[in-house]
Formats: C-alpha cells, sequence, structure tokens
C-alpha cells in the first residue's frame, strides 16, 4: 500500500506546481508581481528500530512556495502617482475600510505594485484602495520631519486652492554706480518723484493679507558724502552703524571689525632708515643717518618713532645731526634688523584765548596745517583744523570742555593716511595720527550716501497721510520748500563700496552683525470700500556701491496671491510636491520605503501585497527590517511616472508548465502500475 501513498504525493505535488506555474502565468501583466517556484523534496520515513536498515523512498513532499524577489522590467506610465521601485524596497500600505478614520496602523502590508492614485477625501491609495504611507511635512509644507505617526503616516493631496497671504519680509539688493550724480546740499534740490531728482528706482509687487497685489517703488538717491569716525579701543576698532541698522545679535550696539584687522600707514615718514644694528635701548644704534627719498634728514627732539611701521609709543629725545643713533622717551627696544620710521612732531603751540569752543586765538599757526586733528589733555576731541587765520584756528566742531581754559592742554597732531585691512580682505581708507591698537584714537574715514525713498501705489511713506509711516522715516538732506517734504524710509552708507552694517559678520553664522532694514506701515482702500493694513520689513541690506550700470541683484518678498494647485510631482526620493500656478510648491510628505533582509519569507495575502512572517522580522522588533527613505543605505530609488512590470517569465514559465504534465503523466502511470499489480496479485490468490 505504501506504493500507492508514494505515487499519489507525487501526483499531489505536481498538481499544486502546476497551479503555481498556472498562477504565474495568470499573473503575468499584474503590476509588481513575483512569481513562486514550487519547492519539492523527497520523503523518507525511518522505523521506530534504529537498527533498522533506512527505507526507500516514500514520494515526495512539499516545502511550499519560494518567491524571489528579483526586479522587474520598469515602464513608464502616464500617472504621476505612478511610482515603481528601482533597487530594494517595498511600498509601506495601511489597510482601511472605506475611510482614513478607520485605518488600523497595526495592521501593516507592503507591495511592490505602485499604481496607486486619490481617494475621495484625497489620501493616496493604492488600486484595493491600501493607503500608502510616508513621512509628514511640516505645518507650512516647506520641509519634511521623521514623523511616520502623525495621521498614521497617510499622504493626503494638497488643497486645490492656496489662499493669498500678506508680505511680510521684502529684501531689495541693488548695485548703485558710484559714479552718478550726488544731489548735494548747495544745489538745494529736494526728492520728486516726477522729475529727475533721483538716481535709480525699482519695483516689486506685494501682497496684503487677502492676496491682492500692490505695487511697492523704492527711489535710491545719491547724496554728499560723510564722515565716518571708528574709534580704536580695547575691543578693536568700532564705529556706529547707520541710522536705518538693526542689530541681528543680541546686545550688538556698534560694529566692531575682526580682532586681526591691522591698520597700515600709508603716509611716507618724513625720515627712515632701513635697518638698526642691535637689540638696543637708548641709545639706539643705525646703520646709516636717516633719510628722506635719499637725502639725509636730521631727526628733531619730538618726533615719533615706528618700528616695522608700527607706532611705538615713543617720540625723539635726543639726536645730533649726522648721527647713527638716537635716544626716545619713553625707552623701547628696538630688534636687530628692524626698520626705523620718523613721522612729525605733534605740536603746542601757545593758546592765548579761546573766542567760542570752536575757535581759538593768539596762536602760534606755525607748522600747523588744515585736517591736524585736536587733543585735549591727551584725548582725541574728534575736532579737526578746518581754517587758518594768521593767529587763530577755527575747528571743525566745538570743544565743550573747561579745561580749554588751561592752554597747555591743547596739542595739535598732523594725520596719517591709513588703511584698515580685516582679514577678511576688507581695506577702509582711514586718516589717524598713530596705528598703534587699542589708542583710543578716533580714525575717520569717507563714507559714500544713498537715500532711500518708498511708496505704495504711488502714496509715500511719511508723506501722504499719517497712515503711511516708516520706523525709519528722517529727513532728507534738502527737505523741499518750506522744510515740508518727502521722508527717507532708510539712509544707507558705503566703505569701499560695501553697507557699513554688513562688513562685519557674525563668526559663527556667517550673517552680518546688523541688517539695514526699516518697517513700512500703510492704509490701503480695498475693493469693498474699506480699509487694508500692510505691515512689513524692507531689508536694504545687501545693497552695494561701486563704479557700473545699476543693476538688481536680488528682489524677494515672502507674499502670495490666491494659489491654485496646477499638478503633483514625485521626484526620486519620494517626496510628493504639490506646484501651484504662482510657483509656490508644498511638501505632502515623503514615502517610507521598507526593505526586509529575507524577502523571500514575506507572506502573500492577496492583492498584490505582502505580511511580514516570524522569519522576516517587523518594524516593531526592528530585527532584519529597514524602514527609510528612498536612495539611502540599501533602499533604491523611485520613479515617478513608471511602474514595476512582472517579474514572470512566459517562455520559463510554458516550459516548466510542459516538464510538470509529464511528470504527472508519469506519476499516474506510476499509480496504474500499482494498481495493475493488485489486480494481478488478487487474481492469483483467487
Amino acid at each position: 500500500m505504501s506504493n500507492i501513498a508514494t505515487a499519489l504525493s507525487g501526483l499531489q505535488n505536481v498538481s499544486l506546481a502546476i497551479d503555481t506555474v498556472s498562477n504565474n502565468i495568470a499573473n503575468a501583466n499584474t503590476i509588481g508581481y513575483k512569481s513562486g517556484e514550487y519547492v519539492f523534496a523527497t520523503q523518507f520515513l525511518n522505523g521506530s528500530n534504529s537498527s533498522d536498515q533506512p527505507a526507500t523512498g516514500q514520494g515526495s513532499q512539499s516545502l511550499g512556495v519560494r518567491r524571489p524577489m528579483t526586479q522587474g522590467a520598469i515602464t513608464n506610465s502616464a500617472n504621476p502617482l505612478d511610482l515603481a521601485i528601482s533597487g530594494k524596497g517595498m511600498f509601506r500600505l495601511l489597510q482601511g475600510s472605506g475611510s482614513a478614520e478607520t485605518v488600523d496602523p497595526s495592521a501593516v502590508y507592503y507591495s511592490r505594485n505602485g499604481q496607486f492614485g486619490v481617494d475621495k477625501n484625497g489620501y493616496i491609495v493604492n488600486e484595493n484602495g491600501m493607503y500608502l504611507t510616508g513621512y509628514q511635512p511640516t505645518l507650512d509644507g516647506k520641509q519634511i520631519t521623521d514623523d511616520l505617526i502623525k495621521n498614521n503616516g497617510l499622504l493626503r493631496m494638497p488643497a486645490s486652492n492656496l489662499p493669498g497671504n500678506a508680505t511680510t519680509n521684502s529684501t531689495l539688493s541693488a548695485m548703485l554706480d558710484s559714479t552718478s550724480l550726488a544731489f548735494t546740499k548747495s544745489a538745494n534740490v529736494s526728492f520728486d518723484p516726477d522729475k529727475a531728482t533721483f538716481n535709480n528706482k525699482t519695483t516689486q509687487t506685494v501682497f496684503d493679507n487677502n492676496g491682492n497685489s500692490h505695487t511697492l517703488e523704492v527711489f535710491y538717491r545719491r547724496i554728499n558724502d560723510s564722515t565716518l569716525s571708528i574709534t580704536s579701543g580695547a575691543a578693536g576698532y568700532t564705529y556706529t552703524p547707520s541710522n536705518s541698522a538693526s542689530p541681528t545679535i543680541l546686545g550688538t550696539s556698534n560694529v566692531t571689525l575682526n580682532k586681526d584687522t591691522v591698520l597700515r600707514v600709508n603716509t611716507a615718514p618724513v625720515a627712515s632708515t632701513l635697518t638698526s644694528t642691535a637689540s638696543t635701548t637708548n641709545p639706539i644704534s643705525l646703520t646709516a643717518v636717516p633719510s628722506n627719498a635719499g637725502t639725509q634728514i636730521t631727526v628733531t627732539t619730538g618726533m615719533k618713532v615706528f618700528i616695522n611701521g608700527v607706532d611705538s609709543g615713543a617720540t625723539v629725545l635726543a639726536y645730533e645731526a649726522g648721527a647713527t643713533s638716537f635716544t626716545t622717551s619713553p625707552t623701547v627696544t628696538v630688534p636687530s634688523g628692524a626698520s626705523v620710521s620718523f613721522y612729525a612732531s605733534d605740536l603746542t603751540p601757545a593758546v592765548n584765548s579761546v573766542l567760542n569752543p570752536s575757535s581759538f586765538t593768539g596762536v602760534d599757526v606755525a607748522g600747523l596745517a588744515v585736517g591736524d586733528k585736536v587733543y585735549l589733555s591727551s584725548v582725541d576731541t574728534g575736532a579737526t583744523i578746518t581754517a587758518l587765520g594768521t593767529n587763530t584756528v577755527t575747528l571743525s566742531k566745538s570743544i565743550t570742555s573747561a579745561a580749554l581754559t588751561n592752554s597747555t592742554n591743547i596739542t595739535f597732531k598732523h594725520p596719517l593716511a591709513m588703511t584698515l585691512i580685516t582679514p577678511e580682505g576688507t581695506e577702509i581708507p582711514v586718516t589717524s595720527v598713530t596705528n598703534k591698537k587699542t589708542s583710543g584714537e578716533i580714525l575717520t574715514t569717507t563714507t559714500s550716501q544713498v537715500e532711500v525713498f518708498a511708496s505704495i501705489d504711488g502714496k509715500f511713506f511719511d508723506y501722504d497721510d499719517v497712515n503711511t509711516f516708516s520706523n525709519r522715516a528722517a529727513l532728507p538732506d534738502t527737505q523741499g520748500a518750506n522744510g515740508t517734504g518727502y521722508k527717507t524710509v532708510a539712509k544707507l552708507s558705503f566703505m569701499g563700496g560695501q553697507n557699513i552694517d554688513t562688513i562685519m559678520k557674525d563668526t559663527v553664522s556667517g550673517e552680518p552683525l546688523f541688517k539695514t532694514t526699516t518697517t513700512l506701515t500703510s492704509r490701503l482702500a480695498n475693493q469693498a470700500g474699506g480699509n487694508t493694513d500692510m505691515v512689513f520689513n524692507l531689508d536694504l541690506s545687501g545693497t552695494q556701491l561701486h563704479a557700473g550700470a545699476f543693476q538688481m541683484n536680488k528682489s524677494i518678498q515672502d507674499g502670495e496671491a490666491v494659489a491654485r494647485l496646477s499638478s503633483v510631482t514625485v521626484d526620486n526620493a519620494g517626496r510628493i510636491v504639490g506646484v501651484y500656478g504662482t510657483g509656490k510648491q508644498q511638501l505632502i510628505g515623503q514615502v517610507v520605503m521598507v526593505s526586509f533582509d529575507n524577502e523571500d519569507g514575506l507572506i502573500p495575502i492577496g492583492k498584490n501585497a505582502f505580511a511580514p512572517s516570524n522569519i522576516t522580522g517587523t518594524e516593531q522588533d526592528g530585527v532584519g527590517v529597514t524602514v527609510g527613505r528612498a536612495g539611502t543605505g540599501v533602499l533604491g530609488e523611485i520613479r515617478s511616472q513608471a511602474l514595476e512590470a512582472s517579474n514572470v517569465d512566459l517562455a520559463n514559465e510554458l516550459v516548466r508548465l510542459m516538464i510538470l504534465q509529464r511528470s504527472y503523466s508519469a506519476n499516474s502511470q506510476s499509480l496504474k502500475a500499482i494498481d495493475q499489480t493488485l489486480r494481478d496479485t488478487l487474481q492469483m490468490v483467487g
């Protein structure tokens, strides 16, 4: 009877194998289908007595269906939500009963079938109603999070229409022409948008909170250059930013240049010698008599001593004509081989009387020059000589101090032309009397000035009425008749073509320590007869001033009109993006992918989906399972408007079917032979 069981097992298993091949052939056109291979094994029966000889084969047994997850061919599709996986990985699906609220987050399935569409509620589902899952977007739709829990990870199409939003920030970065005409005070030409009283203008479309568009016009007007004071103090070289600057670093009130900034003297010395002979203090020995352009010069008492181009803080105390040594006060050490230069002495002429805080009389003006700096008790007053008379000195500013009654406290110093050089390569031409660091000196430089005026729909800020104003409103250089007229929304200052607010950057973020910003507030009439308020920041930080034609380098703002969805795209990383007619893009999520180390162990559950088994691991235990983004690690990339075809090889399956048919016929013959043998045996017995 065992012979019958052996033959019958062959018939049964071959029949099941034919079913498997037939199923493969039937699904040759099923997207993402993975063909199965029926696995046979020989069957042995061992006796209970270990000394018995092994029994002969007892037929075949089934080890199940093996399903290699090989890549199918990728074909094109017209549907933007049709997705194909190129490489390892599977789509992660959740089953629901017609609505997202009925989704069971624990019922997770996997598939290579990327035929997706949208259900009535806007969720992305496959043809069987299973929900595609992925990483969720931020509330503003600008970024993708690592969240797979929110909304159960379901991916939902963006809204067909997005409401407009008001402009809150506008940025205009212009390249202004440094050679353009400056509207000087003496010309008395006030700003007038209807006349050629400005150098350049630009326009930008901005939006109110209803998404209505408005036209912002910005006018640039070059005016007289100005003087900027830079103080050399314990903190370094510092100066005050423009009156339109706002600190971007908490607590910042002044611009402080990089601590490694150096101050190079450009003015030629009165006399110099190439090198000294030795490291020595008084008297200091020189290799040659000091000279100027090859002509020997007698160094006089009081001259400043610079060593290797840096002010030593000492002055000449004694020097004999034609000598090669001198003494200083205070004593200094000159390294061997160092260069030594001599600059003009400070002057302390007697001041017999003070006409007013900005004018001295009874002064010996010999040696003084227009531009000389004025010191009071060795402190830089910031005043300079603007005019010299026979015995009078006129200053650039008043010096209000009781110490003026003591004429011995007043010192005049010749300024030197210098250049501040920052480690970033910025060069700022300045004038001062010393390049000694932390000297407390006030360095001066010339800055180019530009006034900025602005209007919304032709309505100028701080001009048309009280409902249109700027928090930076200031009177322009020339205000106009009777002191009335347009106000500026910003005044820009430039050194070396750069905005003085943006020269120094934060060492951590790389952002400027200051930004040139102004807040503009408008009240505009709307179509319904009411009023619409607009409040937004205008950032002018990136404005530059160079010799060249006017051009806009950047013109952006964050407001938008009502936007209508025009298309949906999916990139190779699985990010699903809604593209609107205004050009805005909104992320709606990123397809999550799952890969199993033992993909063959997945259990097919129908509907072209698989479930994990005890030999594949699950997402919860994290063993043998990778969950992540397409194109990372072992996970393949996603192709949009494409589908992965079945990996069924029809030719191979047909050949296999022919072999199984013959095997079935052969097993039938075995059963027939056994039946005939039994009949013969029974006839013999009968």
